[in-house]
């Protein structure tokens, strides 16, 4: 029974070995020293968005508070006299449409009279400069290098060569040698 399994084993480590052998050696990964890397740089002009804002005056006009109140108070005046009219001149089923009537009416006119008298009045329209902050969005262009690469120049069994990276290499960069035969095969 072990004699079976060391059989299978040594038969398959020596297809495993005819099996490399056969395909030859792999590629093998050394080292080169870095001995210049020199940034590639290209120049991008970039537009970045900014807030700009400044002070204005602005005049504001607003009635005194008290005037309100008598334009308020005459309308209401004028409602209540106006129905009061409307209802003495009605007779019967028009004089409930006469008092509405007569409401709106005397309620409109003397509206229409406080507002102007208010209007007239000195000291009831109030006036005042008030700085408001004011904000607009500006484009603002900027010129930004930005890093497309590397050139590295690189040294390896004394000989120099020269490559581009994307990132910065180190003291050191990772090469890839491929030993094959040269002239020799089918």
């Amino acid at each position: 029974m072990w004699s079976r399994w060391l059989t299978v084993l040594v038969l398959g480590a020596g297809l495993a070995n005819v099996a490399a052998a056969s395909h030859g050696p792999g590629p093998e990964y050394v080292y080169g020293r870095v001995v210049a890397a020199t940034p590639i740089v290209r120049h991008v002009v970039v537009e970045r968005p900014r807030e700009q804002c400044w002070q204005e005056d602005v005049v504001r006009s607003s009635y005194a508070p008290d005037a309100a109140l008598r334009v308020a108070g005459a309308t209401v005046a004028g409602g209540v006299i106006g129905g009061v009219i409307g209802h003495q001149l009605g007779h019967g089923r028009d004089r409930d449409a006469l008092t509405v009537v007569g409401t709106l009416v005397g309620s409109a006119l003397a509206n229409q009279t406080a507002l102007r008298n208010q209007l007239a009045a000195p000291g009831a329209l109030i006036t005042e400069t008030v700085p408001v902050e004011r904000c607009t969005t500006v484009s603002q262009r900027y010129t930004e290098e930005r890093i497309e690469g590397y050139l590295v120049t690189y040294e390896y069994r004394g000989h120099r060569y020269t490559m581009r990276t994307r990132e910065a290499p180190g003291h050191r960069v990772r090469l890839r040698v491929d030993i094959a035969p040269a002239g020799y095969g089918f």
